[in-house]
């Protein structure tokens, strides 16, 4: 029997190493160029400003009148490489939250294939959409829901699983913090509050182990990623994916051993 699932999982790793893949370009090319302005005698300079025009505003015949904003934004040598770790970071967090969104979106096409042969699947995650009453991979729950469905879709297996692992990880736990990472990066410029990552000791040693930070004040701290954090982090996320489409297959009485 064909296995249904493995088509997922193929354009899951896909995605993650297309952003692990150009990502480390980015890194490579952008610190190069650091290097290129470090010795004594080198100069760097740049600057930018907003300017913008007035749409419901005069125009020079139909032309369109632009004028500053007092906006202005400069980086002089000194401020160079701190810049750039700055831009890298954005960039691997940027890449990050999409790698997120693939693990979701791989959760739902294995979730949603699977309710299409089995209606007590089906109707747990109607129930949990409590609307509608038909079931669409467009409007599949995400979030938390997703979690609770897939933890209904992987039985037993997901049970033992999330118990017994090489890496030591409890699978909601560990979504919850990728969960909230993504959510901060996507919605608030990569800024969580403390007190989000901390309702146990345990969610934040996930969040040190795959992410690194610094402090705001008290109450918040900023996600930051390297190359390398972000690389591991590309790997724990495929590997969160093969459990996932390994639960799957033993549930079903699927080969999973197809990369073996």
């Amino acid at each position: 029997m064909k296995n249904p699932y493995k088509t997922f999982l193929d354009d899951y790793f896909d995605k993650l190493l297309g952003f692990r893949h150009s990502t480390n370009r980015v890194n490579k090319v952008l610190a190069k160029d650091v290097e290129i302005y470090l010795p004594d005698g080198a100069q760097f300079y740049s600057g930018s400003a907003l300017v913008i025009s007035d749409w419901t505003g005069p125009t020079d015949n139909g032309w369109e009148i632009n004028f500053h904003t007092g906006i202005f934004k400069e980086t002089v040598k000194e401020m160079y490489p701190a810049e750039i770790k700055r831009i890298i970071s954005r960039e691997c967090c940027l890449m990050y939250a999409q790698s997120f969104e693939a693990l979701e979106s791989l959760l739902k096409n294995l979730i949603f294939d699977k309710a299409c042969r089995s209606s007590e699947l089906e109707r747990f995650i109607l129930a949990k959409r409590k609307k509608g009453l038909t079931l669409t991979r467009e409007k599949m729950p995400g979030g938390d829901d997703l979690f609770d469905i897939f933890k209904k879709f992987g039985g037993e297996t997901y049970k033992a699983f999330s118990e017994t692992n090489n890496e030591k990880v409890k699978f909601r736990e560990l979504w919850t913090i990728l969960s909230l990472t993504r959510h901060a990066i996507t919605h608030s410029q990569s800024i969580l509050r403390t007190s989000e990552l901390k309702p146990t000791e345990y969610h934040f040693a996930i969040f040190e182990y795959l992410f690194d930070f610094e402090t705001k004040d008290e109450n918040r701290i900023e996600i930051q990623l390297d190359s390398k954090k972000f690389e591991r982090l590309i790997k724990k996320l495929s590997e969160f994916g093969f459990q996932s489409f390994k639960i799957a297959c033993i549930e079903d009485g699927l080969d999973w051993s197809v990369y073996k």
